[in-house]
């Protein structure tokens, strides 16, 4: 499937090109001031640990597929890390929360099942 803003949030894909590009101050602009955001290290609040993540994480993101779920949207990725020196993409599966048009919160699981039960607050 080829991912446009018609099948993926705007937001979100102005997100994920920020990530690509380590541009923190953009990935954070897209997101809520109290956005939450975690994965397998932790969990983190705020522009200022958005934006500081994007920078250090050394990850790109590549959109596969969405799905729509009560209060935002989840997304298949490839994703890839600067720091395992290999270029083989791992499949994660993200849950975005949305509100007002921002990106409220951000939970990256390991399966779509996981992915889809994540409960999404506005």
């Amino acid at each position: 499937m080829t991912l446009t803003t018609s099948t993926l949030d705007s937001v979100i894909v102005i997100w994920h090109v920020a990530v690509n590009n380590k541009d923190g101050a953009t990935a954070a602009a897209a997101c809520t001031e109290d956005v939450v955001v975690s994965g397998p290290k932790g969990e983190a609040a705020g522009r200022d640990e958005m934006r500081r993540w994007v920078e250090t994480a050394g990850v790109r993101l590549m959109p596969r597929d969405c799905y729509d779920v009560p209060g935002g949207i989840v997304v298949e990725q490839d994703a890839t890390w600067d720091s395992d020196g290999t270029s083989t993409p791992v499949t994660v599966f993200s849950s975005f929360g949305l509100r007002n048009g921002s990106i409220s919160s951000i939970h990256r699981f390991a399966s779509l099942d996981e992915a889809r039960a994540y409960p999404l607050a506005a």
